[in-house]
């Protein structure tokens, strides 16, 4: 799953940001000491720093799998999904290019907030619907300490991220169909007890003397 958000993410900026501009993931503290990139061949890095679990609408129940007849084959888990949030840095001439660059990456969120089919890849390409992409926002929430925890100064970023779902693979096979049914018919003869009959009254009968 990430290597295929990271994958989309590449495409979807490659697609939006000048040509001849470099794309990667790597922890920022590499990209620290390099020299100044030549004009117009900067670098667009998006680290992964968080993870968090979407618990809006978290399903509970297994999903079933079925054939094109209707009939139960297995089962999936529910599908979840994960908030993934970037720190997105430019590393290029100078800060005014670095700063053109990360303008470059607003302009793209404004034009379009998600991760479209054209740029989904690996096992998300078959989704069927666009991922939401949202800029300046993250669930967990960060601050200067994060710089402090990559070990290198602060500078101009955007926190982009990412949700997500998590495509479960393993199907758990369905308990198999009955086939046969044993019914065992007992001897009823070696009671001493009779059912009684509901139907069954008991009479009583009046005999009267004669006079004096």
């Amino acid at each position: 799953m990430l290597a295929d958000i990271d994958s989309s993410i590449q495409a979807w900026l490659a697609a939006e940001l000048a040509p001849g501009t470099e794309i990667g993931f790597d922890p920022p503290g590499l990209l620290a000491g390099i020299q100044r990139r030549p004009r117009r061949a900067g670098i667009v890095n998006a680290f992964l720093y968080a993870v968090s679990e979407n618990l809006d609408g978290v399903p509970s129940a297994r999903v079933a799998v079925r054939t094109a007849e209707g009939r139960v084959t297995g089962s999936l888990s529910p599908a979840r999904s994960y908030h993934l949030s970037y720190l997105i840095t430019a590393w290029a001439a100078d800060t005014a290019e670095e700063h053109e660059l990360l303008g470059a990456v607003i302009g793209a969120h404004a034009e379009q907030d998600c991760l479209g089919p054209d740029h989904l890849r690996g096992s998300l390409h078959d989704l069927g619907s666009a991922l939401p992409v949202r800029i300046g926002w993250v669930p967990s929430g960060r601050g200067a300490e994060l710089w402090g925890a990559l070990g290198v100064p602060m500078r101009t970023a955007l926190d982009l991220t990412v949700t997500a779902p998590a495509l479960p693979s393993r199907v758990a096979p369905a308990a198999p169909p009955v086939e046969t049914v044993d019914v065992e018919v007992g001897d009823l003869h070696h009671l001493d007890r009779q059912p009684r009959r509901r139907w069954e009254r008991t009479t009583t009968s009046e005999h009267r003397g004669s006079d004096a």
